[in-house]
């Protein structure tokens, strides 16, 4: 093991950093692929070689606070990369930017910096548990090195610290999921029957007006294409029609609304869906009839007219894990979508995020008790490994009408969250839209599980073809989509053309006016969706090409048949916005009709 020494001068300068301390240098392996990585904390660690370039290092924190400091040169750096739907993919923040606050409630403690061509020049990851983790990562203008910084409190954090620093020069698609994975451990996630369906949710196009008949008016053309789940979202709670969470905190179904909610469960299940029940968790609202039991509390939120719940409170936390037991008993539901987690976390009340994780933990195993396996949705930005284990699905934050932000939150948490099922923000559309506007929508998720959020009985006959044609095409093909090798292109530029892979089948989604490179190999099927208003270029870099050629356009009319044949270069191939192709070299069973 060869010993890595740090710059006499010490750490890197960061203004207002205030977690730093008397810093040593950690010896690391001798194979760093030439990277110049530099390690400092403030305390001894264990280093272990994980593989040429990667390593694994571990602290024992003792409850004591611990910073480190890792430095690497900028050779090549393009960006620095972190999963987000929110989150800037395309800049180099400088050493003096804001650090970012990582809980066990909000955001993954993991980062690459980028090379060209994909290459990811340094990947990290930490693992501080329930623990409160701050990073602050930049460019140091005075060296041209690029820094990170990371303080863990000594606050909930009573095992060890891991930190994960990955410089093999491997690609962005390789490096980011081994990081994820590395991150979840051994628990991985949490499978439930029904996590990896398409799902209708009731918000966007019902708000708080949702009632039975509201559902029960999608179910059968929910059920004709091919839902599998219905989130009966905020609303079912209360007899108001308006926004806000003064509602909050009782969790018993109104009956002016739902009469019978068990009947309204039982009804969906014959038709092969699923129910789902919204929770806003940490909420005691203004008009709750709770509020008289009381139970604690950590803060107002009189924006949102509700307090939050105090999770370390024995009495308020039995309390409300045995309001999500009830409503479960009483209707047979199949699950709870978890809205909100992220508000348990409060910097004036240690223990609180350590506490909900546990809070969560207890929901999850009572409704177990009742013989069920139950549907549990978490949404950005409480995916962190440390609480998502409980989770068994991950929605993309709210992003209603934004293609682009949901393809990056999809793309972002399949990375670095790999073999948890990743869903859409509802895909909403405006009225006037086209059908090719719709398209684009579910393409933008096509790599994900779609969620929909739009009444189903008011569609006009192009946006019900579109959506009919694009569900049925995810269907056939989930198993390549959601299980195949994930390969993004161009993180920087988010994500402007995106595949999966097995074998010799290939699925091509392209968002932007950017080539397709032709797949190397003895391929045999090549799916390409195209999102973008202009036809692809195909890219054929081998030999040449012969296969079958089928193309759809958006509302899933045949409107090509025939062969092709692409000889070494640039081929245009005449793919509708909105529309699929496919491209067979060996005989493979015919595409779904709309």
């Amino acid at each position: 093991m060869t010993e890595i020494e740090m710059p006499a001068t010490g750490a890197s300068w960061l203004p207002g950093w205030t977690h730093s301390g008397p810093e040593a240098p950690v010896p690391l392996g001798a194979d760093r692929s030439g990277a110049g990585l530099l390690l400092r904390a403030t305390r001894p660690g264990d280093v272990r070689e994980l593989r040429g370039g990667v390593f694994e290092v571990v602290f024992s924190t003792l409850g004591e606070p611990l910073s480190l400091t890792v430095t690497i040169p900028a050779t090549d750096a393009g960006a620095w990369w972190r999963p987000g739907s929110t989150v800037p993919h395309a800049t180099i923040p400088p050493s003096w930017g804001a650090a970012v606050d990582e809980t066990a409630l909000r955001g993954i403690p993991l980062g690459a910096l980028l090379g060209s061509r994909d290459v990811a020049r340094l990947v990290y990851a930490v693992d501080s548990g329930p623990g409160e983790t701050q990073v602050l990562a930049g460019l140091v203008e005075e060296t041209a090195d690029f820094v990170i910084k990371i303080a863990v409190g000594g606050s909930g954090t009573t095992g060890d610290v891991r930190l994960l620093l990955d410089v093999s020069g491997g690609t962005f698609a390789e490096a980011v999921p081994e990081a994820g994975r590395w991150l979840q451990g051994e628990q991985g996630h949490r499978g439930a029957p029904g996590a990896e369906d398409p799902v209708l949710c009731t918000w966007y196009f019902a708000h708080q007006h949702v009632s039975a008949a509201t559902v029960l008016a999608q179910a059968d053309r929910a059920a004709a294409m091919g839902f599998g789940t219905v989130i009966v979202d905020d609303g079912w709670q209360t007899s108001s029609h308006g926004r806000g969470y003064g509602s909050c905190g009782d969790w018993e179904v109104t009956e002016d609304k739902f009469p019978d909610a068990a009947g309204l469960v039982e009804a969906l299940r014959a038709r092969g869906l699923r129910t789902v029940w919204w929770i806003g968790t940490p909420f005691l609202g203004y008009r709750a009839k709770a509020r008289d039991l009381g139970l604690s509390t950590l803060r107002d939120k009189p924006e949102l007219e509700a307090e939050v719940l105090d999770p370390r409170d024995p009495f308020t936390r039995a309390y409300l894990v045995g309001r999500m037991e009830e409503i479960i008993a009483r209707t047979g539901a199949d699950g709870l979508k978890l809205d909100f987690l992220e508000e348990f976390h409060d910097q004036g009340a240690p223990g609180s995020v350590a506490a909900a994780v546990e809070t969560v933990s207890e929901i999850v195993d009572r409704l177990r008790g009742l013989g069920v396996e139950p549907l549990i949705e978490f949404r950005e930005p409480y995916v962190h490994a440390e609480a998502a284990r409980h989770a068994s699905m991950i929605r993309v934050g709210d992003c209603p009408l934004n293609a682009v932000q949901n393809r990056v939150g999809i793309l972002d948490l399949r990375l670095s969250r790999p073999g948890t099922p990743i869903h859409s923000d509802p895909i909403m559309w405006a009225e006037g839209d086209s059908p090719e506007r719709v398209a684009h929508h579910l393409i933008n998720s096509l790599l994900g599980v779609p969620q929909v959020s739009v009444d189903l009985t008011r569609l006009p006959a192009g946006q019900s073809e579109a959506l009919t044609f694009w569900l049925s095409v995810w269907r056939e093909h989930r198993d390549l989509l959601l299980h195949g090798r994930l390969v993004p292109e161009r993180p920087e530029l988010m994500y402007p053309v995106a595949r999966a892979h097995e074998g010799g089948r290939h699925f091509v989604a392209r968002y932007a006016p950017h080539a397709i490179l032709i797949p190397a190999g003895d391929w045999t099927e090549l799916l390409i969706a195209n999102a973008d208003d202009s036809s692809p270029i195909l890219l054929n870099e081998g030999d040449e090409v012969s296969a079958g050629l089928e193309i759809w356009d958006v509302r899933g009319r045949l409107v090509v048949d025939g062969d092709i044949v692409l000889s070494p270069g640039p081929h245009a191939l005449a793919i509708p916005s909105g529309g699929l192709a496919r491209l067979r070299r060996a005989a493979h069973s015919s595409m779904p009709s709309a």
